[in-house]
């Protein structure tokens, strides 16, 4: 293999896997800002929105984090005399501290020092005091991890010191504790903003040994697959665990809007058809009442309970009534009426959908009544409605 080709072919793997990463983190950020904006509109519970973004391992909601530290704050002011300005500085900090936003609040704990200042050039008047007083000082943020809480607390903090530096007061010594929090916030006020990957630091990380590439291209198309198939499997199973609450159709959609806007396929769609089917079945007992029992003994075959599956995509069961019933020389004809209730996928018109579910309710009476001189009278089927599949699997669908 030339120099040239093999150049080539890490340029393509460099290509794709860049892409499968660039898509991964699209698809999270779109998926999160989504998620965020269901939960701020009530579409979906506070606890589903975080089981959520924990399964597809997506950044948490923010939470609000109030931040506290120590401090030495210093700053003069006039005071008729040394007892009044200690007094005032044990329970009062200066107004522009009080004016700041973002807010932050400062809570003096004991002072330090008040020294007097010269007033220059012996001017009558109030006496001026440096006051240094220690303090209690707090901040609120809202953040997704702590380490963040702490740093947008810093800048603002540290964003302050220069306005408060040009009203002679200063804040030194700061000394961080541990977090109070965090706090939920109100659903209102979740910025459902998201961190951007640092693509140029990834792009410094791409091997250049053709073997290394091909796993990492592997890796990120992986983790991106992986990530489509949370994303659809979670959201499928919240639909069938009825999560969201109303009507099924109604909230199906927005299930399926959400897939959708996010680049998944669409949820399935069924047509919901009911198929009635009217038979006689012959019985040998003596009594009509004994003919009723015995002919739903023989159609427990053709009886389900229960959600469809593959191979029997539908409910079904019947009845019958001993006034119905007709003896003949070798017992009783009975006749029964059986429905079907099926949800067919892959039916481009309801007439499709109706011929295939009339096949397979004859086919099923087929199955389930061998050796049985049954007449099957009459089999109408008809379409009650089209819409996405009631019966969902989260890891198939």
């Amino acid at each position: 293999m030339t120099d040239e080709s093999l150049a080539d072919q890490l340029r393509t793997l460099h290509t794709e896997t860049i892409a499968a990463i660039e898509q991964r983190q699209t698809l999270a950020d779109e998926a999160r800002f989504a998620l965020i904006d269901a939960l701020r509109n009530r579409l979906i519970c506070r606890p589903g929105c975080e089981d959520a973004l924990a399964t597809w391992g997506l950044e948490p909601l923010p939470q609000r984090w109030t931040i506290t530290a120590e401090a030495q704050l210093s700053h003069t002011r006039s005071h008729t005399d040394h007892n009044e300005a200690r007094e005032q500085a044990r329970f009062g900090v200066p107004d522009e501290l009080r004016q700041l936003q973002p807010a932050m609040a400062v809570y003096p704990r004991h002072v330090l020092d008040v020294t007097p200042v010269p007033n220059g050039n012996d001017q009558p008047g109030p006496q001026r005091y440096r006051i240094t007083v220690q303090v209690t000082l707090q901040t609120w943020v809202t953040a997704t991890w702590e380490a963040d809480a702490y740093e947008a607390a810093r800048a603002i903090v540290e964003g302050h010191l220069p306005a408060l530096a040009d009203a002679g007061i200063s804040l030194t010594g700061l000394t961080w504790q541990a977090a109070n929090g965090p706090d939920d916030i109100p659903q209102d006020d979740i910025d459902a903003d998201t961190r951007t990957v640092n693509r140029a630091a990834q792009l410094t990380e791409l091997a250049d040994d053709i073997t290394a590439a091909t796993a990492a291209r592997d890796a990120a198309v992986q983790i991106l697959a992986d990530l489509r198939r949370s994303i659809r499997a979670r959201a499928i199973r919240a639909l069938i665990d009825d999560e969201f609450g109303g009507i099924y159709q109604h909230t199906a959609e927005r299930v399926d809007r959400f897939l959708a806007d996010l680049g998944l396929d669409r949820l399935p769609r069924a047509h919901h058809v009911t198929v009635v089917a009217d038979l006689t079945l012959p019985v040998s007992v003596d009594t009509a009442r004994e003919a009723c029992d015995a002919a739903r003994d023989v159609m427990r075959a053709a009886t389900t309970s229960g959600s469809p599956d593959e191979t029997r995509p539908w409910t079904a069961y019947g009845w019958t009534t001993p006034e119905y019933a007709t003896g003949d020389q070798d017992g009783w004809r009975i006749p029964w009426r059986h429905e079907y209730e099926m949800r067919l996928r892959g039916h481009s018109t309801s007439d499709d959908a109706a011929a295939a579910a009339e096949a397979l309710a004859r086919a099923d009476l087929t199955r389930a009544l061998p050796g049985i001189d049954h007449a099957l009278i009459t089999v109408t089927a008809s379409v009650e409605s089209v819409g996405i599949d009631l019966y969902l699997d989260p890891d198939r669908d």
